[in-house]
């Protein structure tokens, strides 16, 4: 019994031991363990610092990078600001070439009638029992060619008379432009009038207001304006948009030059002649001056008007800049009472925005609804005009309406000997 005792005496004593020398070791590894945190703390901390001092080198670097680009935005917003107010500026200066003739709402017309007797417009003008035909998108202008070739021409476009009156008629929804020509010798009763005379020779006694009326008299449609070019600037627009193709024959080339002749001796005389025949301003408009080769007037307004359509086609060909340089020149010849705000939507906004521009044709008399000849001692068309109106009115707007009887000059046939069931697609060019 003292024997196990002794025995776990020893146990317990080794034990002891053991456990002794235990302590003394984890001491000493916590003091090597302490030790070593302290140094991981220093690096941790100098770790923190240099990692601190990167994140400053970072953002640095980053606001440079943002002033630059900044810097960049605000120069490339300058410059688009810049190009803004230079496009505005030349759109103005564009705008700005044009004669404007404007008139109040409620200003006094004057016109001198046969009498020799200044009377107000608006007193004479023919007051209708039915209203024209209305549709918001289309606008219906005149435009009018005068001739300065002729002395007695005056600044406001009145003198002899007016050797190109057309109708431009605007649809804007459509992006279609309609053309109406009449002709000039088309005997037609002026508002104030108490006789018929030649459709042009409104415009030399009560100037575009006058044709403005007695064309709205005679079709029984509205005019919502006029602008009118004189000759001597229509060389220029052509020269303006490249020059015009025309079908020339070789019998109009003579005729031509000999115009030219008459114009400028010293111009370019035309040698060439068959369909895309190439023609600069001059002999442009020694072409469209041609009356005597073919049916007179008839062919003459057709040539006319294939000048005018070669000159739209080629304007819609340039390029955005070039098109604005020949602005510079087609608005500068202009003499208008249309409205500055119409004048840019049509030039600045609806022209460009139109890639196929659709152009169509109908001249005036119809063939079958006029006789002519010399009657008295000059030239005249003598036309129903009562024939005419149905056809205008279909070609414009796709329908016809009743409308007020238009008065006919002697010698007109009648309504019932007119050929009025020609199909309208057959007469559009």
């Amino acid at each position: 019994m003292n024997k196990d005792k002794r025995n776990l005496s020893i146990r317990n004593t080794d034990t002891a031991v053991y456990k002794d020398s235990d302590f003394t070791d984890l001491s000493a590894q916590k003091t090597s363990y302490k030790g070593r945190s302290s140094k991981s703390s220093a690096a941790s901390s100098g770790n923190k610092k240099s990692a601190g001092k990167v994140k400053k080198g970072f953002n640095k670097k980053k606001h440079i990078k943002f002033r630059v680009v900044f810097g960049v935005l605000a120069a490339l917003l300058g410059v688009i600001a810049g190009v803004v107010c230079f496009a505005f500026w030349y759109k103005e200066y564009l705008l700005n070439k044009i004669t404007y003739e404007t008139k109040a709402p409620d200003a006094s017309i004057t016109i001198v009638n046969e009498k020799g007797e200044t009377v107000l417009l608006n007193e004479v003008t023919q007051t209708t029992r039915f209203e024209y035909i209305q549709d918001e998108p289309i606008k219906n202008y005149l435009l009018i060619g005068i001739d300065s070739r002729s002395s007695y021409y005056n600044e406001s476009g009145t003198g002899e008379r007016s050797d190109v009156i057309c109708v431009m008629s605007v649809d804007k929804k459509a992006g279609t432009i309609k053309l109406i020509s009449v002709a000039r010798d088309s005997y037609a009763l002026f508002p104030g009038y108490e006789n018929f005379y030649k459709i042009n020779a409104s415009m030399s006694w009560g100037g575009p207001d006058l044709l403005v009326e007695t064309v709205e008299s005679c079709l029984r449609i509205n005019i919502d304006g006029y602008a009118y070019v004189n000759f001597s600037h229509m060389a220029d627009i052509v020269d303006a948009v490249g020059g015009v193709y025309v079908d020339m024959t070789p019998g109009e080339v003579s005729v031509a030059n000999d115009y030219i002749e008459s114009m400028n001796p010293y111009a370019e005389r035309i040698y060439n002649y068959g369909e895309d025949t190439w023609l600069n301003g001059i002999q442009a408009v020694a072409y469209a001056r041609i009356r005597y080769v073919g049916n007179g007037d008839f062919e003459r307004m057709e040539r006319q008007i294939e000048v005018l359509r070669s000159i739209l086609d080629q304007y819609m060909r340039l390029s955005a800049t070039d098109k604005l340089a020949a602005m510079d020149d087609v608005l500068e010849a202009i003499v208008t009472d249309i409205d500055k705000n119409e004048i840019q939507k049509m030039a600045f906004e609806f022209l460009p925005s139109v890639k196929n521009l659709e152009m169509q044709y109908l001249q005036l008399p119809i063939e079958g609804c006029y006789n002519c000849g010399i009657y008295g001692d000059e030239w005249s068309e003598r036309i129903n005009w009562n024939a005419m109106v149905p056809y205008v009115q279909q070609f414009l707007y796709g329908r016809t309406m009743e409308f007020d009887e238009v008065p006919i000059p002697r010698y007109a046939p009648d309504l019932e000997d007119c050929d009025t069931d020609i199909p309208l697609e057959d007469l559009v060019h």
